[in-house]
């Protein structure tokens, strides 16, 4: 009875759907403009990718508000005649595709004929372009041309975009802040421009100019120029041909690296893109050599035979497939772990890395059988190395036996007659974490004799002014020079010696989670403990071993690192004697 009433119901209620028609043509139009243009920074990608195809040595690129009141993109590229001015605002209108067979060696950064018909659909476009017959300049509003006349422009176009989502204010009012999506923007241009390092960009935010690169082919000075010197310092080049692949470009040190993947850029046949197996690969060939929670820094360039790669995936040509995902995948771990090889072993510089290769892990050793600790902890803090220790109470401490170190990342002893297995770095974390938790005075900074200068990118320098107290919580003191240089006068005790790595990933962290109240100060010191902290792969001394379990077995918390990472695994007798069937 139940279900004849609520079929009864479903019948006589009136269906929403109406008859099948064709859309309007600017409702098509706002439709398609939604699969293209996302944000500002999606209309900044097309426009200088249109430029790109133009032939364009310098690329001006001007935002407002973010780029939602005003972008404008200049090039001195080959310009558009005035016979396809209008045309050039029309869907599906290119010059870069003539039949369906171009579709499988597209090597034009822009190949659908979307761009400008997306852009113009959803805001109020002027362009003005010069191809050598004088110049013109078109207005198009909501996709509807409003003029089209001639005007004495350089040689080359210029777009100017304003009121992005102006008579869609549906999908406005899902844009974020205009800090938010400027950094989208910039973070646009900055791939453009590591990618394209042949082109000069210019980039300007709110009338003050971000950065400007030199265009003169260098990858590196291209990272100096929007990075800085410490950044770029610890880039390595790279260069591999893996048979009809090509890799090149530059990787980060394995000292530097970020807590996400935003370091991470790829380019196939210079388009920039976003392919999850490429980040894997990358990832793979740094295997032993960072902590789980790390992500290697590349500027990776892949020149692949256009027949082998499929770039019409997406509207915003970002994702790309392959046609040998495998070959791929061994071509750029092989680059990069070749290239890694070369300053982990000096000696071995020539040595090419075999294409089939089982990834080696961190040297083995099982050192110092049979060590049984002291209970005595009143020691003083204890400095080996990068090992730094603090003093614990000695009460409530459990029977510990310290068998020694495996792997030079684990220490192996037992607990109250149970076998633990200990991550040294997860246990030395959240030592170091409690004791600046409890203590502020260890977060005093230390002067430094010769202060370090840094030069960040605009994102960060914004946060370095409003987290100012912040930082001096942590003991960081630091002064302004100039538009783009921080000066670092002094920093915690703990990271002296690792140089401004800690102060980069606080910013990173700051800008990526957007903390508040204590959540601010409590970031901050997780990352000065995880810097602080031992490594994985690196080998301790007995007393070091001895000395990090005693402090850590007796700490609050200890089961866990500040991240939330588990830092032992224990198994008694019994479940022992159940695996091995005994």
């Amino acid at each position: 009875m139940t279900i004849f009433c609520a079929m009864t119901a479903q019948r006589g209620r009136k269906s929403k759907l109406s008859k099948i028609k064709l859309l309007d043509r600017h409702l098509i139009d706002k439709i398609a403009a939604g699969e293209v243009v996302e944000r500002p920074a999606s209309v900044v990608k097309e426009l200088l990718e249109n430029a790109i195809d133009a032939g364009s040595t310098y690329l001006e690129i001007e935002i407002r508000n973010g780029g939602i009141d005003y972008i404008q993109v200049s090039d001195n590229g080959a310009g558009i005649e005035e016979g396809d001015l209008v045309m050039a605002f029309a869907r599906h209108a290119t010059s870069k595709l003539e039949t369906e067979d171009d579709l499988l060696s597209i090597e034009s950064m822009g190949f659908r004929g979307e761009a400008l018909s997306s852009i113009a659909a959803v805001s109020q476009v002027e362009l003005h372009s010069n191809a050598g017959d004088g110049g013109h300049c078109i207005r198009v509003e909501g996709g509807q041309m409003v003029s089209c006349q001639a005007a004495p422009v350089p040689p080359g176009t210029t777009v100017i975009v304003r009121n992005l989502f102006y008579n869609t204010p549906a999908r406005r009012k899902f844009l974020k802040s205009s800090v938010t999506e400027g950094n989208h923007v910039y973070d646009t241009v900055v791939r453009l421009a590591l990618t394209h390092p042949e082109i000069s960009f210019c980039f300007r935010n709110e009338h003050r100019q971000v950065f400007m690169t030199s265009g003169n082919g260098d990858l590196w000075e291209v990272a100096l120029a929007i990075f800085g010197r410490d950044f770029s310092r610890r880039l390595l080049d790279v260069q591999l041909q893996y048979g009809d692949i090509m890799v090149s470009g530059l990787i980060g040190r394995p000292d530097l690296t970020r807590k996400n993947r935003k370091g991470q850029i790829f380019a196939v046949n210079s388009r920039v893109v976003r392919n999850p197996m490429l980040s894997a690969s990358l990832e793979d060939a740094y295997r032993g050599m960072l902590l789980s929670q790390e992500r290697p820094v590349g500027i990776i360039f892949l020149t692949i035979p256009p027949e082998q790669v499929d770039v019409n995936v997406h509207p915003q040509k970002t994702e790309v497939r392959f046609s040998d995902e495998k070959t791929v995948y061994m071509a750029l771990k092989t680059a990069v772990r070749q290239e890694l090889l070369k300053i982990a072993n000096p000696d071995t510089a020539g040595e090419r890395y075999p294409h089939h290769e089982q990834t080696s892990e961190v040297g083995t050793s099982f050192s110092s059988p049979h060590i049984t600790h002291s209970n005595d902890y009143r020691a003083q803090p204890v400095v080996s190395g990068d090992l730094l220790l603090f003093d614990a109470p000695d009460d409530g401490t459990p029977s510990i036996k310290v068998y020694g170190q495996w792997q030079d990342s684990y220490l192996i002893c037992e607990i109250d007659g149970d076998l633990g297995i200990i991550d040294q770095h997860a246990a030395h974390e959240r030592l170091l974490y409690n004791h600046l938790k409890e203590n502020s005075a260890e977060r005093l900074s230390q002067e430094l004799a010769v202060p370090v200068a840094v030069e960040l990118p605009p994102d960060l320098l914004m946060l370095v002014e409003s987290r100012r107290e912040s930082l001096a919580e942590l003991g960081y003191h630091l002064d302004k020079l100039g538009e783009r240089t921080v000066v670092v006068r002094s920093m915690p005790t703990i990271t002296v010696g690792g140089e401004v790595e800690a102060l980069i990933e606080i910013l990173d962290a700051w800008r990526d989670q957007l903390p508040a109240g204590e959540a601010v100060l409590d970031s901050g010191l997780k990352i000065l403990a995880c810097k602080g902290a031992v490594k994985a792969g690196q080998r301790l001394e007995e007393r070091e071993i001895t000395e990090l379990i005693g402090r850590w077995v007796v700490t609050e918390n200890r089961n866990f690192c500040p991240h939330g990472r588990p830092v032992c695994y224990t198994i008694n007798r019994t479940e022992m004697d159940r695996l091995l069937k005994r």
